[in-house]
């Protein structure tokens, strides 16, 4: 079952059919993409059955509902939204029993692996018309690939074994610093805030981090391509003047703004599904706001299902501090990158890291009140 179980992931986690499909051909991504969902479902089968994911139903079956009926405008044809809700549902259904076997070491190794392909892709596959100086590996999007050097940046203070550590940390640093996100730096700086809490002594990540910043900078020079934000950096860090509209230039809160009246207008029913995705007859680029996306296309209900599922996930993990300080530092990464992107139904890795703090969490709580109780 291992095999089963790590072949499965590594597709998901990995990204493998979208990256098989930007860089080899699209007709083996479609295959592996349908392979991935084959073998989901019979993991799903093979394995005894055990409690749902309440919250992701409610949240898929609310929104997928609602929007599809509230709006016209933007619906795919027929078969493909079908095909697009079964995915969906196979992912927060069988993909959850999967995930509640998923180990913290086997999680971080996966995304040891996820964050390398950033050195890959400068490498090896780099395409200086769409990658304009950022980098994002098997992710296709510098953003995504941010997300996933955070999660496993946070992930690395529930590592035990030191060294492995480290090297988690310095490897998701640099990584990360190559998608030049400034998501990426101001919830890498939060989470470090957060790990002073955990233990005084990780303060010293700060030092860490600023001589890893400092290299970055200086190797930077050996990038095949520059990025204007990496100049800005080194402007900085210089003390040299960088004007604020050119560092708020492309800043998310301006495309938010962009929605905010569609919103106001449909705020029960919302606007239907993809009325906030981009390419639609107001506006060219998507909202970039799991929130704002969820109310905008289908209204009230799914939005207020899941703002307090995330809520019940950090509030939980707030009270597990004292045990499992990863947990909530996991939910501020999840929770603060989803004010930035509006892709949580569309990306397996992200439902799986979703889910996989959901089930951690469950059993975090089981696991202290055994030790309670004892």
């Amino acid at each position: 079952m291992k095999v089963l179980k790590y072949t499965i992931l590594g597709l998901i986690l990995l990204n493998i059919p979208t990256i098989v499909n930007e860089q080899i051909s699209s007709v083996l991504s479609n295959l592996l993409s349908y392979f991935s969902f084959m073998l989901l479902v019979l993991y799903y089968i093979l394995n005894k059955r055990t409690e749902k994911n309440v919250w992701m139903i409610l949240i898929g079956t609310t929104f997928f509902l609602i929007s599809s009926v509230s709006g016209q405008n933007y619906l795919p044809p027929t078969n493909v939204f079908l095909i697009y809700i079964i995915k969906f549902f196979i992912y927060i259904i069988c993909g959850y029993e999967l995930i509640k076997t998923i180990t913290r070491n086997e999680l971080y190794i996966f995304l040891l692996i996820g964050a390398l392909t950033i050195l890959l892709q400068i490498l090896f596959f780099i395409n200086p018309l769409v990658d304009y100086g950022r980098y994002s590996g098997f992710y296709l999007n510098p953003n995504n690939a941010s997300f996933i050097c955070l999660f496993g940046y946070g992930l690395t203070f529930a590592i035990d074994n030191k060294r492995l550590r480290l090297i988690g940390q310095i490897v998701f640093t640099l990584m990360g610093l190559l998608t030049f996100s400034r998501t990426f730096v101001v919830i890498w700086l939060l989470i470090n805030l957060i790990s002073v809490k955990i233990n005084f002594k990780n303060i010293k990540v700060f030092v860490y981090g600023f001589a890893l910043l400092t290299v970055f900078i200086i190797s930077s020079e050996f990038l095949p391509y520059k990025n204007v934000r990496l100049q800005q950096l080194s402007s900085i860090m210089s003390g040299e003047s960088v004007k604020v509209s050119e560092l708020n230039q492309g800043s998310r809160t301006g495309t938010w703004m962009l929605y905010f009246n569609d919103i106001a207008e449909n705020p029960f029913f919302g606007n239907g599904f993809n009325a906030m995705s981009g390419n639609t007859v107001n506006h060219r680029v998507g909202v970039h706001n799991m929130y704002l996306k969820i109310f905008g296309e289908a209204g009230i209900i799914p939005i207020s299902i899941f703002v307090l599922m995330y809520m019940y996930v950090l509030i939980g993990s707030w009270k597990l501090f004292k045990y499992s300080p990863y947990l909530f530092i996991l939910s501020i990464v999840l929770i603060v990158f989803l004010a930035t992107n509006h892709n949580f139904f569309d990306y397996g890795y992200l439902l799986f890291l979703s889910m996989w703090i959901q089930s951690e969490l469950e059993r975090n709580k089981k696991e202290v009140e055994l030790l309670q109780y004892t």
